[in-house]
């Protein structure tokens, strides 16, 4: 009988154990690129994220390709609570934070290690957290494509800044028509789903991206010459939701943040590591690399923050620049 009821005490305690987990409802996860390893960023982070996950008995379900709704309808969604955790892009964060708009400035960050390091000595996210939360929506890290921003363009090769001067380039918002014509160049706000017409057209001349970026919107065959500019890191957007964040209980958290951790981890040893391999998919795909000429970026730099103070609160520029030095 003390057997009996020593196993059946076991048998109990185990299962305590063992339903917290199982009583977690399945993360829903919404992002617009593809399933592969190889060349999406962004799944490169949601795998490792959902792998920590199921090491807890945490179930995901993962949706693909816009599949839960373009940009704004899956930040819309995350804010509800109807999705759980979306990468997104940095446009969307910009609407649930202002301050959000300092780290992204050009030429702020010439790589992802800089941006890293500073965005953790500085607590950025609590900051960026602090708006954003407001709309329902936690910032809960970044997941990088691979290089850094350089520019595109149909036309001739950029050795200079003055050789930008001809060209009429592809903006996403009011804020990069700023730094491009600050840098003597034409600027044209097109959508991103448009700019392949724009580019086949004459619309627009060019665009500033990572040859990862290129390389997934498969518009290799579209431009002609790349020239490096170190502008930047180009991350994608992870967002939670703050409801389902705010209601899971300490335990669950602590596996949520930590499947985070993973997720970046796995995520910047794909980035470093893929950077040749995106370079050479645009040479290979005809694609001309025209470094700048000596001295020429830091021309770019000075006219592109001599118009910061128009895209960011110089006060937050003036913060973030406290922890570069």
């Amino acid at each position: 009988m003390k057997k009996l009821k020593a196993l059946w005490c076991a048998a109990v305690g185990s299962l305590i154990l063992s339903t917290h987990a199982y009583a977690v409802e399945p993360v829903v996860i919404a992002f617009a690129g593809q399933e592969n390893l190889q060349t999406d960023a962004e799944y490169v982070f949601i795998h490792a994220f959902s792998e920590s996950l199921k090491k807890h008995g945490i179930e995901t379900f993962i949706h693909p390709s816009n599949s839960m709704g373009k940009e704004a309808d899956r930040f819309d969604q995350v804010s509800q609570g109807l999705i759980n955790v979306n990468v997104g892009n940095v446009g969307s964060l910009f609407k649930a934070s202002d301050f959000a708009r300092t780290l992204f400035l050009p030429f702020l960050f010439s790589a992802d290690k800089g941006f890293d390091d500073v965005v953790a000595k500085s607590g950025a996210l609590d900051k960026v957290n602090e708006e954003s939360s407001v709309l329902g929506v936690r910032v809960a890290g970044f997941a990088m494509r691979g290089g850094t921003l350089g520019l595109f363009n149909i036309s001739h090769p950029v050795t200079s800044i003055d050789d930008v001067k001809s060209l009429r380039l592809r903006a996403q918002n009011g804020d990069q028509v700023k730094f491009f014509e600050a840098w003597g160049a034409k600027a044209t706000i097109v959508s991103w789903s448009e700019t392949p017409a724009a580019l086949q057209t004459g619309v627009a001349e060019g665009h500033l991206n990572p040859p990862s970026t290129v390389v997934a919107a498969g518009q290799v065959d579209l431009l002609n010459y790349f020239t490096p500019l170190d502008a930047g890191p180009v991350p994608k957007v992870v967002f939670l939701s703050e409801d389902w964040y705010a209601s899971l209980d300490d335990e669950t958290r602590g596996f949520v943040d930590q499947a985070v951790k993973d997720g970046v981890t796995e995520n910047r040893k794909w980035a470093e590591k893929q950077v040749a391999m995106f370079e050479k998919m645009i040479v290979d795909g005809g694609i001309e690399i025209t470094p700048l000429k000596a001295g020429e970026r830091e021309k770019f730099v000075a006219a592109t923050k001599s118009v910061w103070a128009d895209a960011a609160d110089p006060e937050n520029i003036a913060f973030i620049e406290k922890f570069m030095k």
